[in-house]
């Protein structure tokens, strides 16, 4: 996969490439163990420290990253860092030009690290597209590798939020935490004459389509419509996210090893838990009154009277929510390596924090590659997804407003009458009326399903000594279904 910047429909503008590339390589039958991480609140601390050269020079800007995870800060120009870890994770230290650097959080709150500097190839080659290799110097634009196993390590369900923090000059940004959340991706602010910031991303030499849809281009938003969905706080997934992040390998062309074969499985697990609820206020009631029913959410009123019961709805509303990926794959070649393939099957699943938000999404993943003769060579890559995502509202019409809305003197987990309607507690009119949090992810129901297929087929033609000739066609074809 390469990631260059968008471009305008005519003119091209090339700045500041990423280059990532799909991955085959040996595979050994593995089998992972299970990892359940901790809370990420649990023993939770600061740890500071300097990174300095063999010589005691400061190293700014190295990137200090929380192993397994995409979090982390870079060091200032002093070359001091501070982060907040967990004690056991293991913190990476990585600057180009030197060798990166491990060290486990243990009892101290200090740690100061030295880096190496390392020799590098000035001949070294990049992949700037499947079967096409050039000397990275002579680009002439910069680039910055990241590797398939960084990535990977990461066990984001969304491949793109794995780069924040490991590429210069790349913000990527997540839109909430919940399942399915789009993320964007910007390389140095506008790239291009049509002032998008989205790069345009690349797979075997096949233009990757990472659309955001928005609810403005539904049926229901048509010229006089009177269901319009806009700003319904609707955040559907970018498109990118439908690409299996074991697939991606950096600046390695797609390639078997001669023989049997191997395969490969892997797994994660992770469990998500919320740190921390609001706190909310227990002296002041609403407002206004009207019997058993009140005139607003505004909570200016009298104090409530001694004795008043208080229910706890921000308890149990949360759960502890699992993510779970497995992958397996299978690669090989023929004795002499004139024919080399992979295949791969990977499953996510990933369960929220707020209940009934959930994605889930299956990959399937073909490619292979074939020296015909001494003047052709032929390469053929299929990749198949299907992302089944269901979401809650977000924004001012999301649950966790009406969660801390909604009055403490008022059992919120009751939300349904007993002829299974809304039950109302305002005088307010039905359509001003705060949804009850509980009603809202269990009525307010959000479902996108997409299938997608990216096949690509190309031919690289050399008849001469001095060049050769390559053309490649592909389809990127993906239906989207979604239910508000």
């Amino acid at each position: 996969m390469v990631l260059q910047p968008l471009t305008g429909e005519c003119l091209a503008v090339h700045q500041n490439p990423v280059h990532v590339i799909m991955k085959s390589r040996v595979l050994s039958l593995l089998i992972g163990s299970l990892l359940l991480a901790a809370p990420a609140y649990a023993q939770q601390k600061t740890v500071t420290g300097k990174v300095t050269s063999e010589s005691g020079a400061p190293m700014p800007g190295t990137s200090v990253i929380i192993k397994g995870t995409s979090l982390g800060t870079a060091a200032n120009d002093d070359g001091n860092y501070s982060v907040l870890v967990s004690v056991g994770q293991v913190l990476q230290f990585r600057l180009i030009g030197s060798a990166p650097e491990e060290r486990v959080v243990g009892a101290e709150n200090v740690i100061n690290v030295t880096l190496r500097r390392v020799a590098t190839n000035l001949n070294a080659m990049v992949v700037t597209a499947l079967g096409q290799t050039v000397v990275k110097r002579s680009l002439g634009t910069s680039q910055q590798a990241v590797m398939g196993a960084d990535i990977a390590q990461t066990n984001r369900e969304n491949f793109v939020n794995a780069l924040q923090g490991r590429v210069a000059g790349v913000e990527v940004t997540s839109s909430s935490g919940t399942p399915g959340a789009s993320t964007s991706i910007t390389i140095r602010g506008v790239s291009s004459i049509s002032s998008s910031n989205q790069p345009l991303m690349i797979i075997d030499g096949l233009p990757l389509d990472n659309k955001t849809l928005n609810t403005g281009v539904l049926a229901a938003d048509a010229p006089g419509s009177v269901t319009s969905f806009s700003n319904r706080g609707v955040d559907f997934t970018n498109r990118a996210a439908d690409i299996n992040p074991e697939d991606i390998e950096s600046l390695v062309v797609l390639k078997g090893k001669p023989g049997i074969g191997g395969f490969e499985y892997s797994n994660s697990f992770r469990m998500d838990k919320p740190g921390g609820q609001p706190t909310l206020q227990r002296t002041f009631g609403p407002t206004t009154l009207s019997g058993a029913a009140i005139g607003s959410f505004s909570y200016f009123g009298a104090p409530y009277a001694s004795g008043t019961t208080f229910y706890d709805n921000v308890d149990g509303f949360f759960r502890t929510a699992l993510a779970q990926k497995h992958n397996l794959s299978f690669s090989g070649a023929a004795p002499d390596n004139r024919i080399n393939y992979r295949m791969s099957i990977s499953a996510d699943k990933q369960e929220g924090v707020i209940p009934n938000s959930n994605y889930g999404r299956i990959n399937l993943t073909g490619a292979t590659q074939a020296v015909v003769n001494r003047w052709l060579k032929a390469d053929l890559s299929m990749t198949y997804a299907y992302s089944n995502n269901d979401q809650v509202l977000k924004g001012d019409g999301g649950p966790l407003i009406g969660l801390m809305l909604w009055p403490q003197t008022d059992n919120a987990k009751d939300w349904l009458t007993p002829a299974g309607n809304r039950r109302r507690i305002t005088t307010l009119g039905q359509g001003s009326e705060v949804d009850n949090p509980y009603f809202n992810v269990a009525k307010n129901l959000i479902n996108a399903k997409t299938n997608r297929l990216l096949s690509n087929v190309g031919f690289v033609i050399a008849p001469w000594s001095w060049g050769n000739l390559k053309t490649n066609v592909g389809v990127d074809n993906y239906t989207n279904q979604n239910m508000i």
